[in-house]
C-alpha cells in the first residue's frame, strides 16, 4: 500500500527556543504544534521528496528529525559527528549538515555520516573577528537548481566554497566576492546563472553560477545582508539591516528592509521598511505564492501580490522557516 504524503501547506519555524508549526485556518495562521523548547535552533529543512520529513539543527545537540510533520521528534543514530550544527541542506535521498568548527557531513537514506573534507580544509584559514579565538563555521548551504551537483557552502568568516561534483572537491570563490562574511546564498531557480550572496558588508550578485561577482547592495544606509529567497514566480527577495546585530541596541533596533526584484536582481524595490528585527530568514510561500519573512523579534510577515501582512508575532527570535506538511 502506497503511503499517502500530506500536502506542503504548513509553516515550520525554528527559533532560539524550540520549533513551531502553524497552519492556515479560517483566514488566520494558528499554531498546531510546539516542541524542542530546550534547544536553540540554528537551521531547518524539509525533505524535497516528503514534506512531512523535517530536519532541525541545534547549537549544541546536533540534529532532530521528524517523519510526521513534527508530531514526533527523534535524534538520528548516530547524530552529526560535530554537534554544534549551523546549516542544513535537504537533497533527494540525502541530508547535508554544516558545523562549527567548519566541516560538512552527508548522510544518504539513513547511512552513516560521511565527512566531505574539502570544506574543512577550505575554511581552515577563517576565524570569527568578534571572538578571534573562535574558528570559522559553515553558515549556509545551497544547491544549484539547474545543476544539482553544484553545491555552495557559505563560511562565516571564510568566504564561499563551491563544488561541482556533489561535494567531493571544493574551490574557494575569489573573483569579485570581496566580503568573506557570507551569510546566505541563493542560486535562482527562475533566472539561470543568477546567484545572490547576502554578506556582512553588503549584497553580491553573480550571473555565471557564482564564478564572478559584483556588489549590488541597494542604495541607502542598510548594509548588513541577512537573507535571500525566491518565490514561485521568480521574484527575488533580500533582507538587509542597518549595520550589524551588535548595534541593534538603539531605539530603532535593526531598522531592516525587505527588497524585491522582478528581473533577476538588476533592479530592486522596497517591499518592507523600518522592520524592528533583522530579517534573518525568508522562504517561499505555500505553492510558491510570495514569501514568508521572519525576524529576530519573533514576527512572521506574509508578502505576496496582495501586500504584506503580519501573520505571527510573539515567538522567540526566529532563525529559519520552511513550508512543509
Amino acid at each position: 500500500m502506497t503511503q499517502r504524503i500530506a500536502p506542503a501547506a504548513a509553516l515550520h519555524i525554528a527559533t532560539y527556543s524550540g520549533w513551531y508549526r502553524y497552519a492556515a485556518r479560517d483566514g488566520a495562521w494558528e499554531r498546531t504544534h510546539k516542541a524542542l523548547a530546550f534547544w536553540k535552533m540554528t537551521s531547518l529543512q524539509v525533505d524535497p521528496d516528503d514534506p512531512g520529513h523535517v530536519y532541525v539543527s541545534t547549537e549544541h545537540s546536533g540534529l532532530f528529525v521528524s517523519h510526521d510533520g513534527g508530531a514526533h521528534w527523534q535524534r538520528p543514530k548516530p547524530n552529526v559527528p560535530r554537534l554544534t550544527t549551523n546549516a542544513l541542506l535537504a537533497l533527494p535521498g540525502a541530508i547535508l549538515a554544516g558545523t562549527w568548527p567548519a566541516a560538512l557531513y552527508r548522510a544518504r537514506n539513513g547511512s552513516p555520516w560521511q565527512e566531505l573534507d574539502g570544506v574543512r580544509l577550505g575554511a581552515s584559514g577563517g576565524n570569527f573577528p568578534p571572538s578571534p579565538e573562535l574558528s570559522a563555521r559553515v553558515r549556509f548551504l545551497a544547491a544549484d537548481n539547474h545543476n544539482p551537483r553544484r553545491l555552495y557552502a557559505a563560511i562565516e568568516i571564510g568566504g564561499l566554497l563551491v563544488s561541482d561534483d556533489d561535494g567531493a572537491n571544493w574551490a574557494w570563490v575569489r573573483s569579485g566576492l570581496d566580503d568573506l562574511d557570507v551569510h546566505q546564498i541563493l542560486p535562482s531557480a527562475k533566472h539561470p546563472g543568477v546567484v545572490l550572496a547576502a554578506c556582512g558588508e553588503g549584497v553580491y550578485r553573480s550571473v555565471d553560477r557564482g564564478n564572478h561577482w559584483e556588489k549590488i547592495t541597494p542604495a541607502g544606509p542598510r548594509t548588513f545582508g541577512s537573507s535571500v529567497s525566491e518565490d514561485g514566480a521568480g521574484m527575488l527577495y533580500l533582507g538587509v539591516a542597518h549595520d550589524r546585530p551588535n548595534t541593534w541596541l538603539r531605539d530603532e533596533r535593526a531598522n531592516a528592509a525587505l527588497y524585491v526584484s522582478q528581473d533577476g536582481g538588476v533592479e530592486w524595490q522596497t517591499a518592507l521598511e523600518g522592520v524592528d528585527g533583522g530579517i534573518m530568514a525568508i522562504c517561499p510561500g505555500v505553492g510558491g505564492d510570495g514569501v514568508f519573512v521572519s525576524t529576530s523579534e519573533g514576527d512572521v510577515v506574509q508578502v505576496n501580490p496582495t501586500g504584506a501582512h503580519k501573520i505571527i508575532s510573539g515567538l522567540p527570535s526566529i532563525t529559519a522557516l520552511a513550508v512543509g506538511a
